[in-house]
């Protein structure tokens, strides 16, 4: 599809999300190192393989904003949801103060973007060695896939996961599109 695709990717601090991130784009080392926070927003541009929209399969240009759960740059966030396509939650397993932080979070980037739960996703992220459940989510997350992810056992289902999410955000934004151009035709 072409144009850049722009995805929100947020969460709570210190939990992987960064790591994640480098992991699902091929951006950067992956784990070890000492934990360095987001400041504000970091833009990843790549492309994803093996896309399928409406029956085709390409490749996604996706720009993946890496946006820092610190309220301290909550001010920034108006400007970093407009254009927002889809949205990846991110949080820590056994963590309810994290499954609470996810609310407000929701609000903020899909609620206010008028974003459908359809074009958002959760990623329960599984530090290595980390242990606990995921959290019990508010019922605004019902409606919205959640994913356990474990890169260190189960790193190609991750990836699988997140390109069946591009394919699915991309695939209603085709749609919505399509609808958009035959209802200018027939009016």
């Amino acid at each position: 599809m072409s144009g850049n695709n722009i995805l929100i990717y947020m969460g709570v601090d210190e939990h992987g999300k960064t790591t994640l991130a480098n992991f699902l784009s091929e951006a950067g080392e992956v784990g070890g190192g000492e934990y360095r926070p987001t400041k504000g927003c970091r833009i990843i541009e790549f492309e994803v393989p093996n896309v399928s929209i409406n029956g085709l399969t390409t490749r996604a240009e996706v720009e993946l904003w890496d946006v820092s759960g610190d309220r301290r740059f909550e001010n920034c966030w108006p400007a970093i949801q407009r254009g927002a396509q889809g949205v990846v939650f991110v949080y820590s397993p056994g963590r309810d103060d994290h499954a609470r932080s996810l609310d407000g979070f929701y609000t903020h980037f899909l609620d206010q973007n008028g974003l459908r739960e359809t074009q958002a996703i959760v990623f329960c992220h599984h530090k290595p060695g980390a242990n606990g459940k995921a959290a019990k989510l508010s019922s605004s997350f019902n409606q919205i896939p959640q994913i356990d992810t474990q890169l260190d056992e189960d790193s190609g289902r991750v990836r699988t996961d997140f390109t069946n999410f591009i394919s699915s955000v991309l695939g209603q934004i085709s749609e919505a599109a399509e609808r958009q151009e035959n209802f200018i035709l027939h009016s």
